[in-house]
């Protein structure tokens, strides 16, 4: 028995990154089918550039392989989006969030932490 606790991943970056952005078809297509369509995006903004890309949750209790392997997962596609500039600057903004109604119990509002 696990808790349920999902995990997400949400990306807003700009096209404007050095290497222009990530091959999201090319990470999705390395996952296994029943992840593939976790993965949302690119979804661009009306203005500035900005573009959207999330890691949605796998729906599996904590402590379960298919939680753990969606965690090993989530930390791929966050590494996807880790470009720094010398002065440690970006243009790549992401956020993980948990929430959930096992967590709830012990935190009454999801956690958000930025990722890098």
């Amino acid at each position: 028995m696990g808790r349920i606790v999902h995990d997400a991943i949400i990306v807003t970056t700009t096209d404007f990154r050095p290497g222009g952005l990530p091959d999201i078809d090319a990470f999705r297509a390395t996952l296994p089918e029943h992840f593939q369509p976790l993965v949302v995006g690119p979804i661009p903004a009306p203005l500035n550039g900005y573009v959207s890309y999330a890691f949605l949750p796998d729906g599996s209790k904590e402590g379960w392989f298919a939680s753990d392997d969606g965690d090993k997962y989530r930390a791929q596609f966050a590494a996807l989006f880790n470009h720094r500039y010398a002065d440690g600057s970006t243009h790549d903004d992401s956020v993980a969030i948990r929430f959930g109604d096992d967590h709830r119990h012990e935190h009454p509002e999801p956690e958000a932490r930025y990722t890098h």
